[in-house]
């Protein structure tokens, strides 16, 4: 590969790689070739994921150097237009139609598509995230739970990139009552994104909804921080503020559902 590159590609890659096996006299060295998809963007340049065995990339990107990359890997066009193309279709495919099943309410149809998609990447976040939602509006909690337990593993599912998809998920798990579920989910989340201020109105949220109307006020004063406009951050506040007034000794999560029926009923939440 020389020259400059393009502004913009999507490209299947190549590197060779040597290794040693053996020890002392016996060490032999080996040859393995890893492939990986290659995909630049003027916004982000240059980045890498690897290619699994259902030839699609999986797992996080990678950013890499231009010269880097001209140096050290290799194009391999007919892989990508044969094999990871094709297979990234089809699973693209099955994560579209699962968003509409689900948005129509065909929670069935909506589960065997998700399922689908993660055979060709068992950590796709679409797929997991819309597969927990679809558990989620079929009542089925105990599925739920499990892919509650497997996004809380993921790292890569709370980055700046996927903020749309596990705040999605967090409001379903509070609208399903699964409050300490959705509680701790987005502390997870603040983690890696601590300047979001709907991230902290939703958590702001769910603290008044268990009566921990303290730590509500925490969560609404750092979001009124980021954006002093918020003005359902401010009704949050003034919610919390006075509930802390009027029943100061009120433990967390005593009393969700009295907590809950003094939070206005339209206030709506806050995708991000």
């Amino acid at each position: 590969m020389a020259g400059n590159l393009a502004e913009r590609f999507a490209v299947a890659v190549s590197l060779r790689e040597s290794y040693k096996v053996g020890i002392g006299g016996t060490t032999r060295e080996h040859d393995r070739v890893l492939y990986y998809f290659a995909e630049k963007t003027p916004e982000t340049g240059i980045s890498l994921q690897v290619i699994n065995g259902s030839n699609v990339p999986s797992g996080e990107k990678t950013p890499v150097d231009e010269e880097d990359f001209l140096k050290r890997f290799k194009p391999e066009p007919l892989f990508y237009y044969n094999k990871v193309k094709p297979s990234m279709e089809t699973m693209l495919t099955e994560l579209d139609r699962g968003e509409k099943h689900l948005e129509a309410g065909r929670l069935n149809k909506a589960e065997k598509c998700f399922k689908k998609a993660m055979e060709y990447d068992a950590e796709n976040l679409r797929a997991i995230f819309g597969l927990g939602n679809a558990y989620l509006a079929a009542e089925n909690m105990e599925d739920a739970r499990e892919i509650f337990e497997k996004i809380m593993s993921i790292e890569l599912a709370f980055g700046p990139d996927n903020k749309h998809l596990f705040n999605g998920f967090g409001i379903s798990m509070r609208k399903c009552g699964l409050r300490d579920m959705a509680k701790a989910y987005y502390e997870k989340a603040l983690t890696v994104t601590a300047d979001d201020e709907h991230l902290l109105f939703n958590l702001g949220r769910i603290q008044f909804e268990q009566g921990d109307f303290a730590a509500a006020i925490v969560s609404a004063e750092k979001a009124l921080a980021l954006n002093p406009d918020f003005l359902l951050a401010d009704k949050l506040l003034r919610a919390a503020q006075k509930a802390a007034a009027t029943a100061p000794q009120v433990e967390p999560a005593a009393t969700p559902e009295s907590a809950s029926s003094a939070l206005d009923p339209g206030m709506p939440d806050i995708p991000v």
